[in-house]
C-alpha cells in the first residue's frame, strides 16, 4: 500500500479529527479539509508536464497539501532547499532532474530575497484560481468511498518513487535522490518497532520537508496514523516555537540539540507540560540539555 492510499484511507476514517495547524496562518485542517485540498491541487497539477515537479514551499499546511497533489497526480515531488541559494538550487535541480514547474510560494521569495526562476508556479495563484466548481467537483470526489477515491487518484506502488531529495553537498554538487514509497514506509514502520504513537498523539512539524527526517516524521508518519500536525515554518523561530507547543498541546518533539537549547531559551515554565515524547539527534546531546528538560 502506497503513502497516498495510507493517507486517503487514514483520511477517510478520521475525518473530522485535526490533521494540520499552521501555525504560520492560522488555518486548521480537518482530515477532510486536507483530503479535499489534496485532490483540488492534483488537478491544477495535471495541467503540468508529467514527471517530475519541484516542491520548495516551508514546512505549512502548503507544502504538505502540495506534497500529497503532486504524487496523487502521478508526479514525483523534488523537495528543494530554499535555506541557502535557493535560486541557483532551483536551477541545478531543473537541470539535473529534466523538469521545469516548481510549486513555491511568493511569500517565501520575498522573505529570502530570491529571484523568481522561470518555470515557477505560486501556491498563492493556484489558490486564488480555485473556481467553485473545482471544489465542487473535489468535494464530490472526497465524499467517495475510500476504495472509490482510491480508483479515481494516481496511488503508485511500493517501489514506486515517492520523492527526490538532495544531498548536503558535503561532497561537491549536491546528490539527487530518489526514494520509493517502501523505503519512507520501512522508517516509519522501524520508529513503530520501538515508539508507541497513534491518534491521540499531536507532533510539532518544525524541521524542513527537504531534509528526509523532516520529510518522513513531520508529514508522512502523522499522515498515516491519524496524528496531528503543528506546522512552523523555521526550526530557529525559538520563541514562536514554544508558544505553540504549549498552546497546541504538543505531545511529540524532534530537533537537533542547538534547536531545543534554543527553544529551552526561550521557554517559560510549563511550556513542555504536554510532551511526553523528545527526540534529538544529528548531534550528540549533552547531558546537561537531558537534564533540563526533565
Amino acid at each position: 500500500m502506497s503513502l497516498v492510499e495510507q493517507f486517503v484511507r487514514t483520511a477517510k476514517s478520521h475525518q473530522s479529527k485535526l490533521a494540520v495547524i499552521d501555525r504560520a496562518t492560522g488555518q486548521r485542517a480537518t482530515y477532510r479539509d486536507t483530503l479535499l485540498r489534496a485532490l483540488i491541487l492534483s488537478s491544477k497539477f495535471r495541467r503540468y508536464a508529467p514527471g517530475m515537479i519541484g516542491v520548495m514551499i516551508p514546512t505549512s499546511g502548503g507544502a504538505i497539501y502540495a506534497l500529497i497533489a503532486a504524487l496523487m497526480s502521478g508526479r514525483t515531488p523534488v523537495m528543494i532547499n530554499y535555506s541557502t541559494g535557493a535560486a541557483q538550487n532551483c536551477e541545478m535541480a531543473q537541470r539535473r532532474l529534466a523538469f521545469r514547474t516548481i510549486i513555491t510560494s511568493r511569500a517565501l521569495l520575498e522573505k529570502i530575497k530570491c529571484p523568481v526562476v522561470d518555470g515557477m508556479v505560486f501556491i498563492e495563484d493556484l489558490a486564488a484560481r480555485v473556481s467553485a466548481l473545482n471544489k465542487m467537483s473535489a468535494f464530490l470526489r472526497a465524499s467517495m468511498s475510500a476504495d472509490r477515491i482510491c480508483r479515481h487518484v494516481h496511488l503508485g506502488g511500493d517501489d514506486d518513487r515517492a520523492v527526490i531529495l538532495f544531498t548536503s553537498g558535503s561532497e561537491r554538487e549536491p546528490k539527487a535522490v530518489p526514494l520509493s514509497h517502501r523505503n519512507i514506509k520501512a522508517n516509519i514502520d522501524g520508529m513503530h518497532q520501538v515508539l508507541e504513537f497513534g491518534p491521540k498523539d499531536i507532533i510539532l512539524g518544525n524541521l524542513p520537508l527537504f531534509h528526509v527526517f523532516g520529510l518522513t516524521v513531520t508529514c508522512w508518519l502523522p499522515l498515516t496514523n491519524a496524528m496531528t500536525v503543528v506546522t512552523s515554518p523555521n526550526p530557529l523561530e525559538f520563541r514562536a516555537i514554544t508558544t505553540a507547543v504549549r498552546e497546541e498541546g504538543v505531545t511529540m518533539m524532534v530537533g537537533t540539540p542547538a534547536f531545543l537549547a534554543g527553544y529551552l531559551q526561550k521557554s517559560d515554565p510549563g511550556d513542555f507540560a504536554s510532551v511526553r515524547l523528545l527526540i534529538t539527534g544529528a548531534d550528540k546531546c549533552p547531558e546537561s540539555l537531558r537534564l533540563a528538560f526533565l
